[in-house]
This record gives structure tokens, sequence and C-alpha cells, in this order.
């Protein structure tokens, strides 16, 4: 008997809770819009800023690198000594003659790497 009582209380009570789908009453409130469709049609035909793909994880969606480790070390390591990066951040922005000798750097690495292997 005591069983029964308890499924029946058990029962009641899941159907009270079912009912209650909309306890903020968020059916009865409405948003209008201040643009008119053509307006919001328009802007979603208009040409949107680049931006960073990121996939479903929420990681950026990069292509490969097609630069070796040893030429990403080699022009860190040059950029570190010209004083451009500190804890390996960028810290200023360098001049054409700087990017040159990073690129060098990188390059000689490369054919370094090549004649090592």
């Amino acid at each position: 008997m005591r069983e029964l009582a308890l499924l029946a209380s058990l029962l009641v009570s899941t159907s009270v809770f079912a009912n209650d789908v909309d306890p903020n009453n968020f059916e009865q409130q409405h948003f209008s819009g201040s643009m008119t469709r053509a307006e919001a049609v328009a802007q979603g035909n208009s040409a949107r800023p680049v931006s960073i793909k990121v996939d479903d994880q929420g990681r950026a969606v990069t292509s490969p690198s097609t630069m070796s480790r040893a030429q990403v070390a080699a022009e860190a390591r040059e950029a570190a000594r010209l004083g451009l990066m500190k804890y390996g951040e960028v810290s200023a922005v360098p001049t054409a003659e700087q990017e040159r000798q990073i690129s060098v750097a990188g390059s000689r690495a490369i054919r370094q790497s090549a004649t090592s292997d």
C-alpha cells in the first residue's frame, strides 16, 4: 500500500513538472526588430570582414606551414638576437633590413639542413 501511494505521488508530481514548459513566460514576449526586411537582406548579402576561420571545437583553421622546423627556429633566434622578441612574443615591428636578416637566417638554416641530410 505504501509503495502504491509513493508511485501515485511520483506520477502526479511528474505531470506537474511536465506542464511547466514556460516558467518565465518567454512565449508571451515578442521581439520586434528595427530593420526592414530589405535592410536585413542587404546586410546579409554585404561583404563580410576577413576573420579567422574556426572549426567546431574552437580551434583556428590555418593552412599547413611550408617552413621547416630548422628554418622557424633560425628565424626566431635571429629575431631575438635583433631584439625584436621578448619571451617568445613580438615586441617591435622590424625594419626592412631586419626582415631581410631574419629571412637570410632562415635560408641559411634550410641550406644547412639540406647538406646535413
